[in-house]
């Protein structure tokens, strides 16, 4: 009896080591509906029937990244995105279980034909986005609105083009009928592209063209902008002549108004009264700058000087730097200079003329960004019309801050051209997008000198640019026999350097190498310090009499 036992325990294991395990994780059936409207869009379902072997704890199900308008058997899901695309939660379909489980994903695909360059249309359908298990049997039916011109073309993961022996495909009337032939491996990838007669799709071929005219709109404002620069505005090229001292008759307060043609500079021009003996700079441990008068102004100086002179202390002997009398008197003298009729020609263009036509085709390229995210959004074309537009202004001021002190507009134009490239980007208009912003700095720049000059405004711009290039090219044999020949050399020269925006470059140029104390500016910081240290003080002395300014015109903007 024991032997019997025996002989049937060995030829059950002998028959249960033979039997072979059918059961694995696959995709038995995938079905997916397609259907293109007239606007380019794809309506797609996919009808899924997938069988897991054992149970896997998060399953998911990849679709096309675009895809928006996501439902899970007939309810809205969120779609996780992630480097390959995007993929649906199916936990609330298996419960994590493993076994057999049917559902159904629908999506919309936005733009999903495209206008070509010669005119024709291009379908693109992504049919398999990369499924963790393999699919035993693939069906698609793609439906366009007319009649299947073109011949479609197929491109798999694995097998790239080679996908004749993949797919069986059918062609009647506005059908294309697509089935497998074997099992498709797991992570494969398929995408269909199928050449279109434009007809088929008139509100895409309408926006191709409109799209195709704004380029030629873009292209005739830039050369409408160039031929005003060039007829109205161009100045004579200056020679940069070094020079190392500051401009004959301008102060360091008034450099902007004739290298920009912008309003004076009211800090900076009491760092020059300070430099000629008018008055004493005296910054406090808390911040707060005070204005000593150390005597009276006279006709030595403009009539314009006298009476900014006397606005700011009246009968006072100090002033508060910091307070509200000098922040509304910086207002006021920024809103004009003494000089700014002599400094360009009664004939000469109109900078902001200039810009706003550099601006044009900004606003023309933002509707196209617009157009190619949303064809059919007007609310998106005036948005990103307007955004555009603003933002290559703040380019344009950017760029001309290059060559004076405040810098903030230029990290603002950085901020701009950064948020530009990425919509750029996601139009699938990267190039357009740099070709606008190096534009827009272009005009900037050019726009940052004004325009045509006088014989006095020309020969200002001679000096302003020929110290600048001075100032930043130096070298320190060079300085040390200036101060040699005038100890207070640094402190002569540093206002031109603040104003011109090189104070930083212009300091280094010193090295390490100690400078005299400064007879004007009075700080709580040691004695004895490097140029790049005395440097630092003056622009943070500069910036803390202009604080209380930009407080006031922010919260003018603001409302507050």
């Amino acid at each position: 009896m024991r032997k019997i036992v025996a002989f049937v325990a060995v030829v059950l294991c002998v028959f249960g080591l033979c039997i072979p395990v059918f059961a694995r994780s696959s995709a038995e059936q995938l079905c997916c509906e397609a259907m293109v409207g007239e606007d380019g869009s794809c309506a797609v379902t996919l009808s899924v029937s997938v069988t897991f072997d054992e149970a896997v704890a998060e399953p998911k199900f990849p679709i096309p990244a675009e895809a928006t308008d996501v439902t899970l058997n007939g309810s809205a899901v969120g779609v996780s995105l992630g480097s390959r695309g995007g993929t649906v939660d199916l936990r609330g379909v298996t419960g994590g279980m493993a076994g057999t489980h049917s559902f159904v994903i629908t999506y919309r695909l936005v733009g999903a034909v495209v206008a070509q360059q010669d005119g024709s249309m291009l379908l693109t359908l992504p049919i398999l986005c990369g499924f963790d298990y393999p699919v035993d049997d693939l069906a698609v039916t793609v439906t366009l609105p007319g009649a299947v011109t073109g011949e479609p073309t197929f491109v798999s993961g694995y097998y790239q083009e080679n996908t004749a022996d993949l797919l069986a495909v059918s062609v009647s009337g506005s059908a294309i009928a697509i089935r497998s032939r074997q099992t498709l491996l797991d992570h494969e990838t398929l995408t269909m592209t199928l050449p279109a007669d434009a007809s088929l799709f008139p509100s895409t071929a309408a926006t191709a063209r409109v799209l195709g005219l704004m380029d030629i709109a873009i292209l005739v404002s830039i050369v409408l902008a160039a031929i005003y620069y060039l007829l109205a505005m161009r100045p004579a090229l200056p020679k940069k002549i070094l020079r190392s001292t500051g401009p004959d008759s301008i102060t360091a307060g008034q450099v902007s108004v004739w290298l920009t043609g912008g309003g004076t500079d009211l800090s900076l021009l009491v760092v020059a009264w300070a430099q000629l003996g008018y008055l004493r700079i005296q910054v406090e441990d808390t911040g707060r700058v005070l204005l000593h008068k150390r005597m009276e102004m006279g006709n030595e100086r403009s009539l314009y000087e006298n009476r900014v002179y006397k606005n700011l202390f009246g009968r006072r002997l100090v002033v508060d730097g910091t307070g509200d009398h000098y922040a509304r008197l910086v207002r006021t003298v920024a809103k004009r200079g003494p000089q700014a009729g002599e400094v360009y020609r009664t004939n000469t263009g109109n900078p902001y003329i200039f810009r706003g036509l550099c601006a044009l085709p900004a606003l023309l390229s933002g509707i196209g960004m617009a157009g190619a995210l949303a064809p059919h959004s007007l609310f998106l074309q005036i948005l990103m019309a307007v955004i555009a537009a603003v933002m290559a202004v703040l380019i344009q001021s950017g760029a001309a801050s290059l060559v004076l002190r405040n810098k903030l507009p230029l990290w603002i134009a950085v901020g701009c051209a950064v948020v530009w490239l990425v919509l750029g980007i996601v139009a699938g208009q990267w190039i357009t997008a740099v070709l606008m912003i190096a534009f827009q700095v272009l005009a900037g720049l050019a726009a940052a000198y004004g325009g045509k000059r006088t014989e006095l405004g020309q020969q200002a711009l001679v000096q302003l640019l020929g110290l600048r290039k001075f100032l930043c090219s130096a070298s320190k044999t060079e300085l040390q026999r200036l101060l040699k020949a005038n100890p207070g050399y640094f402190y002569e020269v540093a206002p031109y350097a603040l104003a011109l925006g090189v104070d930083h470059a212009f300091a280094r140029r010193f090295g390490k190498l100690r400078i005299p104390d400064c007879t004007y500016l009075i700080t709580p910081h040691r004695s004895q310090m490097t140029a790049a240290e005395w440097a630092a003080a003056l622009r943070a002395a500069v910036d803390a009499l202009d604080a209380k300014a930009r407080r006031r015109h922010v919260d003018k903007l603001t409302g507050r």
